[in-house]
């Protein structure tokens, strides 16, 4: 009650200068309607109604003497606002600009805005068709020691054993010009060729794929595959390559039957959040040398590495890494996700060794 009360007394001589100025522009539309007629009629309803733009700094700042005493405010010559402040026991009102001024004198606060920090401009690299990845779509020949041909997860300096039925090209790799970069200019996975005949897959850039297209419609060798990493949980899968691919693929055999294991490992470099099902997670977890008892491991470091000597099992027989690529993964996530966050996805609770149950997979 008191708050209330000190309330209504702090803006009393703000309601009153509003009773004041509305009188002030009533009586001026009184006049107006009186004698529209009559000559300035519009221009001296004009004076009444608008007040200044802007002030000088004598008007804002003026010394307290200059204005009239607060017991003499014009609300005290008008009828119905006097009668309102003597059932209010005013006596007296207060200077209505004194907030303002206090407002304008006080120092502001500093805002600050968050500003996203862009990467440098740089000039993008230069799109042309190397003559190696044409032979390999018209005759099948395919030497993965040759240009273009690189191990997929190279650009990023990986000394960790990955799939060697795994490639890009090289312009894949190249986003900008001065070579290989990485980092802010990673170009997302979207264009898969699969060369059946050498058990490989290589991803294209879009540039790659949108020139080859009419050779690879007519070739026996590969066929082009469209693929997206599943970010989202309602997302359906396309690791299986068989969403849409270029020729179509033969019924009669099962060309793809190679690409579980490279699928695996390309869903890793093209950031995919979400596994299909528990035992597709633990297979992960024994190739990663990720492990808890279930996947034949003995004991465990703190990032969920499983050293050789605590591997049994198929872990023991399947896996070949020797250092953790635990950091390795999320800093290339981190690449991927650009900032956002994926610890509630099924790899995000892979690497940071959170409880991955079946229920994750309902």
């Amino acid at each position: 009650m008191s708050q209330t009360c000190e309330h209504i007394r702090h803006y009393l001589p703000h309601w009153a200068q509003q009773g004041v100025e509305y009188k002030h522009r009533n009586d001026a539309w009184a006049l107006h309607e009186s004698d529209p007629t009559a000559p300035d009629a519009l221009q001296t309803l004009r004076l009444a109604w608008e007040e200044p733009d802007a002030r000088t700094l004598d008007e804002m700042y003026e010394g307290r003497p200059n204005r009239r005493a607060a017991s003499h405010h014009a609300a005290f010559q008008l009828p119905h606002l006097k009668e309102r402040l003597d059932h209010l026991g005013v006596t007296d009102l207060g200077d209505p600009g004194t907030d303002e001024e206090q407002e304008r004198q006080v120092v502001q606060e500093g805002e600050r805005e968050r500003q996203r920090e862009l990467p440098p401009k740089v000039k993008p690299a230069l799109s042309s068709l190397h003559k190696a990845l044409k032979a390999l779509v018209r005759s099948g020949k395919f030497n993965h020691d040759a240009s273009p041909f690189i191990p997929l997860f190279s650009p990023l300096g990986t000394k960790h054993e990955w799939s060697t039925a795994l490639f890009s090209t090289q312009h894949f790799a190249t986003t900008i010009e001065d070579g290989v970069l990485t980092g802010d200019f990673l170009r997302p996975v979207n264009w898969i060729l699969s060369v059946p005949q050498h058990h490989a897959l290589i991803v294209l850039s879009p540039f790659e794929a949108s020139e080859l297209l009419a050779l690879i419609w007519n070739s026996k060798h590969v066929h082009l595959h469209v693929y997206t990493p599943r970010v989202n949980k309602s997302m359906v899968t396309t690791e299986d390559l068989r969403f849409f691919s270029v020729p179509p693929l033969p019924t009669s055999s099962d060309p793809l039957v190679f690409i579980p294991d490279p699928m695996m490992q390309l869903n890793l470099w093209a950031g995919q959040l979400y596994l299909n099902d528990f035992e597709t997670s633990q297979r992960l977890c024994r190739l990663l040398r990720l492990g808890r008892s279930e996947h034949g491991a003995l004991m465990w470091d703190s990032d969920g590495f499983v050293k050789l000597e605590n591997r049994t099992g198929l872990m023991k027989e399947q896996c070949q890494m020797d250092v953790s690529p635990v950091i390795f993964l999320k800093e290339l996530f981190s690449l991927r996700r650009k900032g956002m966050g994926y610890e509630p996805t099924h790899i995000g609770k892979i690497l940071n060794v959170k409880p991955l149950g079946a229920k994750d997979f309902e």
